[in-house]
Order: C-alpha cells, then sequence, then structure tokens
C-alpha cells in the first residue's frame, strides 16, 4: 500500500497486492465518499445514462458507498454507491460500481477510526517486507503454501511416487524429478524468502538438491516441525517460525495471538470471549487485546466496542475469518479480548 496525499479526513492510495485490496474492504464503509478514475457507459446522443447501452467512458467519479464486494478471483474491489461527484454528462445520485485493482489510485473521505488508520500504516509498512512461500515436505510429498497478509493459500501438492518395491537406483531417480518439480514452482513466484520445512531428512536432502538453483537456494531458510500439509505450516505459525522470517505476517500475528486466547480460556485466565463477557471487561477497563473478526466488523455494536476499547488504551486487533485461527476465533462469537487482570 502506498499513501499518495493526506489531510484531515481524506487519504489517497495505491493498493500494490490483494492483501492491499482486502484491507480497503475492510476499512470502506457504508456512508464514506470514495473517488476514483472509473469507466461508464454513456450514450452518443443526449445526457441519458443507461447500463446496457453506449459507449464506456473513463472519468474520475466520486460516490457515496452503500455496499462493497472484495472478489479474489478477478483481483478486484467493487465499491457500489450514488454519484456525488463526475462530469456533467452524469447525473448526480444515479448508481455506479467503481472497481479498484492493484495500482489503481483511491481516494477516501471518511470519519477515520484509530484501528482503521493503524491497518493501512500496516500495509504500508507490509508493502516493503516480502511475503513468504513455504514447502511443507517429506520424501513422499510436498505441499507449497504461499503467506498472505489476509489468509494461507495452498499452491500446489507435489508426489515424489518412490516407492519400496522400485530398487535404489530407480528411486533416486524419482527423487530428483520430485526435487525439480518442486523448484520449478519456486521459480515462478518472486518472494524473497522460502521456507522449506518438515520431518526427517527430505527438507535437508531437498536444501542440498537447490546447488542445480543457486537463485532459489539464497533465499530458502530449513526449519523442523513435526506434521506434514498444513498442519505442519500451522505448527510453524504457531512456533513463532514465520515471524521470524517475515517479522510483520499478520496471518502469524492473529494465529499467536488466537492461540494465546484459546490456551488463557483452557485455563481460565486471562481471557474473555462473546459480547457479553467482553463488554464486562470494558467497564473495568481490563483489555489489553480486543481480537474481532473481520465477519462482523461492520456491526455498529462492535464498532462501540473498538472505539472503547481504544479509549481505554487497549490495541484492536482484525482478525481475517479466512485462516484457520480466525475461523476460530468466529466459532467463539467473533468477538475476545486479551485481559490485562481477571476480571472474576
Amino acid at each position: 500500500m502506498k499513501i499518495l496525499e493526506e489531510e484531515k479526513n481524506i487519504i489517497k492510495l495505491m493498493p500494490e497486492n490483494l492483501d492491499d485490496l482486502w484491507d480497503l474492504y475492510n476499512i470502506i464503509e457504508v456512508g464514506d465518499k470514495v473517488y476514483a478514475l472509473s469507466e461508464r457507459r454513456v450514450q452518443d446522443k443526449g445526457d441519458v445514462i443507461r447500463a446496457d447501452r453506449g459507449a464506456k467512458i473513463k472519468m474520475f467519479l466520486g460516490v457515496e458507498v452503500e455496499n462493497t464486494e472484495f472478489d479474489e478471483n478477478t483481483k478486484r474491489l467493487r465499491i457500489l454507491g450514488k454519484i456525488i461527484k463526475g462530469p456533467d454528462l452524469v447525473p448526480l445520485g444515479s448508481h455506479h460500481t467503481i472497481e479498484i485493482k492493484p495500482f489503481d489510485e483511491i481516494t477516501i473521505e471518511k470519519d477515520w477510526k484509530k484501528w482503521q488508520i493503524d491497518r493501512i500504516r500496516e500495509a504500508l509498512e507490509s508493502s516493503k517486507k516480502p511475503k513468504i512461500l513455504a514447502v511443507i515436505m517429506d520424501d513422499e510429498e510436498a505441499d507449497i503454501f504461499e503467506v498472505k497478509d489476509y489468509k494461507i493459500k495452498e499452491i500446489c501438492s507435489i508426489k515424489s511416487h518412490s516407492s519400496k518395491r522400485l530398487d535404489y537406483k530407480a528411486n533416486e531417480e524419482l527423487k530428483k524429478e520430485y526435487y525439480h518439480e518442486i523448484a520449478k514452482v519456486l521459480k515462478e513466484y518472486s518472494a524473497d524468502n522460502i521456507l522449506v520445512a518438515g520431518p526427517g531428512f527430505a527438507k535437508n536432502n531437498f536444501y542440498k538438491f537447490l546447488d542445480n538453483y543457486p537463485e532459489i537456494k539464497k533465499k530458502v531458510i530449513v526449519e523442523s516441525v513435526s506434521l506434514t500439509s498444513k498442519a505442519g505450516l500451522n505448527e510453524a505459525i504457531k512456533r513463532g517460525i514465520i515471524n521470524r522470517i517475515y517479522a510483520d505476517s499478520r496471518v502469524a500475528k492473529e494465529t499467536q495471538l488466537v492461540e494465546r486466547l484459546l490456551e488463557e480460556i483452557a485455563k481460565d485466565g486471562l481471557a474473555a470471549y462473546g459480547l457479553e463477557d467482553v463488554k464486562k471487561a470494558i467497564n473495568y477497563a481490563a483489555i489489553d487485546t480486543l481480537l474481532v473478526s473481520d465477519s462482523i466488523i461492520r456491526n455498529k455494536e462492535i464498532e462501540e466496542i473498538i472505539n472503547k476499547v481504544e479509549e481505554i488504551g487497549g490495541n484492536v486487533v482484525i482478525v481475517s475469518s479466512e485462516h484457520d485461527a480466525g475461523k476460530q476465533l468466529k466459532a467463539l462469537g467473533g468477538i475476545a479480548a486479551l485481559l490485562r487482570f481477571s476480571i472474576d
């Protein structure tokens, strides 16, 4: 994310990737004013605008937001609202959808909340840091993931096809093919850091094999985990391995906070979850960190709770519901808190 201009309640931004679009989706609310270059169909004759006729013309438009949609497949953020600013040929008050993709400029005018500003600052810092590819592997299979700010994306799974029924020489040839396939996938991505992890010796043997791919090998960090597949990646996240590689990885940060929450809940410790318990903790000014699922962030009551937590000096973390830890938080009611002291 880049901040292009900033004054009072207006911030002009340039999202640079899908993560940034996800952040904007969570920040932009009903009633906000959004301005961007957009396309709209205009009739050749007269000043009447119709959705099904006329040529598409690029123009600078402003809308008052009524709805937002995030589409991962097309890499678009769609912002629907009533037009409040545009050229004379566009009637004010008519509806329009502005589509934002990476590297489009967008200006947002709103009453900014502290957590929203914090999220933009985090995205700004995130843009300066590399994303991570993770290879979780053993002798039989390698699962490759991209650790993104808002979720973990599985890229592919590669099997070695080795077998105890084959002789040593045949298995060695299959192993080389296996390693070559993994390396070819890694070459397609531009991540500056690659985690190679798993149980046993396969990860170390693959690292040695990467002498054949020096441009990949220099990016690799090898770690041991006891599990394979996504469970092995989750283990790496919980142990802080991802954080050591990519210090501010949002998935890792959110996962560790939810894990800490679950630990506190299990021992009946410094945790509150569910709307009523969180409200009670606010009354005691006991909240250190509030965890809120992005699935409920647009609820007015939740917004009021966030404001109160910020007023008492608490931290607010918006947790994506797209990864496993986020789903666990959602199952707890979508809102929880780590406490400064016990309130029982």
